[in-house]
């Protein structure tokens, strides 16, 4: 809901293109079925991809703390406030003693910081949930959890608004869905547009004029620059790298499909070389006098966090396993990454002599 509040266009541009899937999203679609699992009384974190744990743990942690007199039905329905709106809440509780309904969204993404406050997506789920549930509730929050993810207030974050305020916001609502039938309806680009069929198929003219606007910009070393401007394209990199390599799967699969775009082809990726069958060449290595250490190389230690991952397997405790790894393990960085100024880590003080080494 979030992309066609702020860009209405994208709705009418989109029909007709399928939405198709990514890494990304099959990503946050596991996590969020992970999530599900857990909460409905598996044991089964420990099943879970070990990059995804602690995502889960902060999730499911949130979601134990505020749970009071149960858990709501997630569906809902607001057709009666405009045809075709529902959706799914990812969790939804309700607090009897002071007539609290908490609408909790699980963001597993890493790469964009989705805000809590007048956050209209969230809002949506959460009007659903008021007018689903039929809860007499007083006040509803609205709480964001987005553990990988960098924010200046933390991974999880929250907004609490009246139940009257949420009721105003159907109004608001009703705006934004009528905005959508508009056929001039406003395309305006922005962090959304990674998400966005029309955006994704190359066929979004204002993500185009974007795109060229930010690829006019010269910025190269030694030439006098505003420092506006290059931090105002540095906010634009991120959603057009998505937007070029969506428009390369999109363009891939259509080929795929037989739909080749004009100017271009398929073509056979270079072949590399294998064996036909392992054992026989295991043998052949063997009978032209090769050993061991020339025929498979010479066995490295596992990293450490390999090694965690196998201790783990074998149920070590994690203070064992800390206080058994921690002595011979350092943190090394690789060198300096440039972030936007909200991320939470510290920046880094750079000597004079540095500097200059760098220039």
């Amino acid at each position: 809901m979030y992309r066609w509040a702020t860009c209405p266009g994208s709705v009418r541009l989109s029909k007709g293109i399928p939405n198709r899937s990514s890494k990304y999203a099959q990503e946050g679609t596991d996590a969020h079925e992970w999530a599900a699992k857990i909460l409905d009384g598996k044991d089964c974190l420990a099943n879970a991809p070990e990059d995804m744990q602690d995502a889960l743990r902060v999730y499911i942690d949130v979601c134990k703390a505020d749970r009071d007199d149960g858990l709501t039905e997630h569906k809902f329905d607001l057709t009666a406030v405009y045809p075709g709106l529902f959706g799914t809440a990812d969790r939804v509780h309700w607090r009897k003693a002071d007539r609290l309904l908490t609408v909790i969204d699980f963001k597993y993404g890493a790469g964009i910081p989705v805000e809590v406050e007048g956050n209209p997506q969230l809002r949506y789920y959460a009007l659903g949930a008021l007018m689903t549930c039929g809860f007499p509730a007083l006040e509803v929050e609205m709480v964001i959890v987005q553990p990988r993810c960098p924010h200046p207030a933390g991974p999880v974050r929250r907004e609490r608004i009246s139940a009257a305020d949420l009721i105003d916001f159907a109004t608001e609502l009703i705006d934004y869905a009528k905005a959508t039938e508009d056929p001039h309806a406003p395309l305006v680009p922005g962090d959304h547009c990674r998400f966005c069929p029309a955006g994704g198929a190359g066929i979004c003219p204002a993500l185009k004029d974007k795109a060229n606007a930010v690829a006019a910009q010269v910025f190269a070393p030694g030439l006098p620059y505003d420092a506006a401007a290059l931090a105002e394209t540095l906010k634009w990199l991120d959603v057009l790298d998505s937007w070029v390599k969506n428009v390369r799967e999109f363009a891939y699969s259509e080929a795929e499909a037989g739909r080749t775009p004009p100017g271009y082809k398929l073509v056979a990726k270079r072949a590399t070389r294998q064996w036909k069958d392992l054992a026989s060449a295991e043998q052949a290595c063997k009978n032209l006098g090769l050993g061991e250490l020339e025929m498979y190389g010479e066995p490295k230690l596992c990293s450490p966090a390999q090694i965690e991952k196998a201790l783990t397997a074998r149920k070590l405790k994690p203070a064992d396993r800390k206080a058994a790894l921690e002595p011979l393990v350092e943190s090394v960085s690789s060198g300096h990454t440039l972030v936007a100024e909200s991320d939470p880590r510290p920046a880094v003080r750079q000597d004079a002599a540095e500097v200059f080494s760098n220039v």
